[in-house]
C-alpha cells in the first residue's frame, strides 16, 4: 500500500522574499499559498478526489512537543513525493545560531534521501544580508547549489513561477510513475529470467551478468565494444564515453552475495592487474574503470574490503556504490541486486544517469586519465 492516498508535494523557499506578481510586489509566502491551493485542486476526472496534498509551513498543523520546527521541516522534506525548490539564494532562518539555513538543510536532506523527486526553479538572486551569520548561511547555500545541476530557466515574476511549478509537478509525476513502472521488483525474483539466473552455476551466472552489463553499456552513445581475453584473467572490457573521454571499463560480476567467499573471489581486487591492460589502454584516453555487477546487495564495508584499505571515498546511490581512491585513482562501481537482466539494466542506467546529474562524470574522466599515467609507470617497472 502507498504511504499516503495522495501525492505529497512540498514547496521549499524563503517565505519573506518578494517577487513581482499582478503588477505589484508580493511576498513569496503569498505566492506559496496560491500554489498550494492550485496544486491541491488537481484531479484526474470530475467528481473524483483530488490527487495532491501540498505542505507549506505557513499553514501547517502544529508539531509534537518533542519536535522542533527545524526537525518538522526536514521530516516533511524527506517524506514528500515531490519537492519544489524556489531558489533565490536566501537560505532561510537557522537554528541555535548554526551556519546553515532551513532552505539549505531541506534541500540537502531531500537530495540525500531521493534526489530524483526534487525540482528546482531559480528566481533572481537576492542581495546578501548585512547580518554576519545570515550572510554566512546564504553564502554556504549558494556555494552548495552551484555544485548542483538541476536548476532550469529563471522565473522572474509570480506568473512565471506558477506556470513553472505546474510544469514541474506534471513532469515530476510522470517521471516518478515511469521510474516505478520499470524498477525491478526484487521480491519477485523467483519467476521468469530471474529464475533462469538462479538456476545457473556460478561461472555461467557470472558470464551472463557481465554480458548484460556489456550489452547495456554498448547502447550508450560513443561506446565501443572491447574484448574478452581468453587468458586466465578473462578481462571483459568496453570503451565507454565519459565526459567526452574514451575510458576503458573492465567488467566483472559477483554471482552470489559478497559475503560468500567463493563468489567474492571471482572478482577479488581487480585493480591489482591493471598493469596488464597497459597495451590496450593505448587506444583510448584513460582507465580502467572497474564495473562490478553484484548479484545481491553491496555495503560500504564490503567495498572497502575489496579496495583493501579504509581511506577511500564511497558514494552510495540507488545503483549501488561508487568507490574512489583519490591517491591511486582506482575507481570501482558496485552495481547492487543484479538478480536478472532487467535489474542489471536498471542498475547500470541509474548509475549512468547519476554520473551526469551529479557532474561526477568529469571527475571520473579526470581520475581515469590519471590512472592510465600511473599504470604506464607501473608497466614500465614490470
Amino acid at each position: 500500500m502507498p504511504k499516503s492516498e495522495k501525492i505529497r508535494v512540498m514547496i521549499s523557499s524563503r517565505c519573506k522574499a518578494t517577487i513581482p506578481y499582478q503588477g505589484k510586489s508580493v511576498l513569496l509566502s503569498e505566492l506559496r499559498k496560491l500554489l498550494k491551493k492550485d496544486i491541491e485542486a488537481l484531479k484526474l476526472w470530475p467528481g473524483q478526489n483530488t490527487l495532491c496534498d501540498c505542505w507549506i509551513n505557513e499553514d501547517s498543523a502544529g508539531s509534537e512537543l518533542n519536535e522542533t520546527w527545524w526537525e518538522r521541516c526536514l521530516r516533511e522534506a524527506r517524506q514528500a513525493d515531490i519537492v519544489i525548490v524556489l531558489y533565490n539564494g536566501e537560505s532561510g532562518g537557522s537554528i541555535k545560531q548554526e551556519p546553515m539555513g532551513i532552505c539549505h538543510a531541506e534541500l540537502e536532506a531531500v537530495l540525500t534521501t531521493q534526489s530524483n523527486k526534487v525540482r528546482g526553479i531559480p528566481l533572481p538572486l537576492a542581495d546578501l544580508p548585512k547580518d554576519k551569520l545570515q550572510r554566512k548561511c546564504d553564502e554556504a547555500f549558494r556555494a552548495y547549489v552551484t555544485n548542483l545541476d538541476f536548476f532550469g530557466p529563471q522565473a522572474t515574476t509570480g506568473e512565471e513561477v506558477i506556470e513553472r511549478v505546474r510544469q514541474e509537478v506534471r513532469d515530476a509525476t510522470i517521471t516518478l510513475v515511469q521510474n516505478a513502472a520499470v524498477t525491478p521488483d526484487l521480491s519477485r525474483s523467483n519467476i521468469g529470467p530471474a529464475l533462469d539466473w538462479h538456476r545457473l552455476s556460478y561461472a555461467r551466472r557470472e558470464r551472463a551478468m557481465r554480458d548484460e552489463v556489456q550489452s547495456v553499456l554498448g547502447e550508450v552513445a560513443g561506446t565501443d565494444q572491447g574484448n574478452l581475453k581468453p587468458a586466465e584473467e578473462e578481462w571483459m572490457t568496453v570503451w565507454l564515453r565519459v565526459a567526452g573521454k574514451k575510458i576503458l571499463s573492465a567488467l566483472h560480476a559477483v554471482p552470489a552475495a559478497l559475503s560468500q567467499s567463493a563468489a567474492r573471489e571471482k572478482v577479488g581486487q581487480p585493480f591489482l592487474l591493471d598493469h596488464t591492460l597497459h597495451s590496450e589502454l593505448a587506444a583510448g584516453d584513460g582507465g580502467p574503470l572497474h564495473i562490478v555487477a553484484c548479484y545481491k546487495s553491496a555495503t560500504e564495508s564490503q567495498a572497502l574490503k575489496m579496495l583493501g584499505f579504509p581511506d577511500a571515498t564511497v558514494v552510495p546511490g540507488r545503483f549501488g556504490l561508487h568507490v574512489v581512491d583519490s591517491v591511486q585513482k582506482i575507481q570501482i562501481v558496485l552495481l547492487k541486486n543484479c538478480e536478472s537482466p532487467t535489474a542489471t539494466r536498471s542498475a547500470v542506467t541509474t548509475w549512468l544517469e547519476w554520473l551526469q546529474r551529479s557532474s561526477e562524470d568529469r571527475l571520473v574522466a579526470e581520475r581515469a586519465l590519471a590512472r592510465k599515467r600511473i599504470i604506464a609507470a607501473i608497466a614500465k617497472e614490470n
